[in-house]
């Protein structure tokens, strides 16, 4: 396969250049390439992107209480429209369980049903007799990441202190990076409690219920733990500037990396006092005007490393009739949107570069979580995954577009420039002009390289 005449954007720069590709890889990058190929794509006028690399996704969850309507056949047709060739899924322990029982449990689900690639991340709640060289044998096995949840106290999810500190005393030195979701559970129980004594139960209070002190908090808390064990830690969907300030002043001692979301840097939480609240309950939820425009200050600071969607695919219909914002599962539908977002409200309105894109949705997430040398690049040797981007179709998006069982978008109404004409998942075109091409199952399970402190300095 040849594409030809588009623009290749990469990490590093922007040049006019074909891509020859050669079975499932990429064989050469260069300007006017005269090779001979049985496919020959026409890029002209469009940016030829690496496949997104989504660090954060939630598909097929089942909270203990709802199940997502995206299962990996769905949300993985959904993520390929929406340029994303990679995600990394979440594995949930189960109390007492080993890691590897964890993590057969979790392949067995997703094999034949994806249709990109993917990789694992270990939700990890329980540290049983011999888990220390259960950590081990998991990063030999491809997973070098774990999440730890420091809220939902009531629920399988759930990381006490203890236990999260004796993680961190080993993961190091194991060459796992350990995830936090960082909100103070006492905090958001508090307020929580506070607010529905008074009366408070809609969904409009969703946002007031979990403050930003609260992420900040256990951030702080977190960057201790990595302090005092030497520990690498990297702090999921952020959604308030101090903490990622706690984050960037730490980083002369520990490596600590951010990652944050396109919904905190499209929306605020004026939405929650409309009618259709129920379109933003996720967690953290979303943050005022000014907080939204701290993070763009801070992406174009570089304090920001990576952008996950935390694709969560709960429809409305799973929220109808219900009235307390305690008790609905948060999360939200958008790793078929993330590309288009981070193009119409950072690329187009001058905040970031193209590059800066590309950084922060490709490469820098192949780079943490070890894909590295096969995913998030365009370059000799990487897998063959690209993405046919058309920059100047303006529309206002529509949820009828998209392809999640969701079946609706928090993003609906907003005015957005750019469409994914073309994704191509390791040499074969899995969606082209607006219809998926491959059939799901064609994924593959990629082995993550151990965490490398210094990897974002390359």
């Amino acid at each position: 396969m040849l594409v030809k005449g588009g623009t290749v954007v990469r990490a590093s720069g922007a040049e006019k250049a074909d891509v020859l590709i050669s079975n499932d890889r990429i064989a050469a990058v260069a300007p006017d390439l005269e090779a001979q190929a049985e496919v020959v794509i026409d890029a002209a006028g469009m940016l030829v992107l690496p496949g997104v690399v989504d660090p954060h996704t939630h598909f097929e969850l089942d909270t203990g209480s709802d199940k997502t309507l995206d299962d990996f056949a769905s949300a993985s047709e959904s993520a390929a429209a929406g340029g994303v060739t990679t995600f990394l899924d979440f594995a949930p322990q189960q109390r007492g369980e080993r890691f590897q029982v964890t993590l057969e449990r979790r392949l067995k689900r997703i094999e034949g049903r994806s249709l990109i690639d993917y990789g694992i991340h270990l939700n990890i709640t329980d540290l049983v007799p011999g888990w220390e060289s259960d950590l081990k044998s998991l990063v030999a096995a491809g997973v070098s990441s774990a999440k730890v949840y420091t809220t939902y106290r009531e629920t399988p999810f759930y990381v006490d202190d203890w236990t999260w500190y004796r993680l961190m005393e080993r993961s190091g030195g194991a060459g796992l990076l350990v995830q936090v979701h960082a909100e103070n559970d006492a905090i958001v129980e508090g307020k929580t409690r506070a607010l529905l004594t008074a009366g408070k139960t809609s969904f409009a209070y969703h946002g007031e219920a979990r403050p930003a002190i609260a992420e900040a908090e256990a951030v702080a808390r977190g960057l201790i733990f990595a302090r005092a064990t030497g520990s690498p830690v990297y702090f999921v969907h952020l959604s308030t500037p101090l903490a990622i300030d706690l984050v960037e002043e730490a980083r002369t001692t520990v490596s600590a990396l951010a990652e944050t979301c396109p919904h905190y840097l499209t929306l605020d939480d004026s939405v929650y006092a409309g009618a259709e609240a129920a379109r933003y309950l996720m967690t953290p939820p979303l943050r005022d005007k000014e907080s939204q425009a701290g993070l763009w200050e801070r992406i174009q600071a570089g304090a920001i490393d990576a952008i996950g969607s935390d694709h969560c695919g709960f429809g409305l219909e799973q929220r109808e009739g219900k009235h307390d914002f305690s008790k609905v599962s948060g999360g939200i539908p958008g790793v078929e949107t993330s590309l288009l977002l981070l193009y119409s409200f950072g690329v187009r309105r001058k905040r970031i570069r193209l590059e800066d894109m590309v950084r922060l949705l490709c490469a820098n997430p192949a780079k943490i979580f070890g894909l590295w040398g096969r995913k998030g690049d365009i370059a000799a040797g990487f897998d063959a995954d690209l993405v046919i981007f058309d920059p100047r179709a303006e529309r206002v998006l529509s949820a009828s577009e998209l392809h999640s069982r969701a079946g609706f978008s928090p993003y609906e109404g907003l005015t957005i420039t750019g469409r994914v004409r073309t994704t191509i998942r390791r040499g074969e075109v899995v969606y082209d002009d607006g219809k998926i091409k491959s059939r799901s199952g064609y994924g593959q399970f990629l082995e993550c390289k151990p965490f490398d402190p210094g990897i974002l300095a390359t």
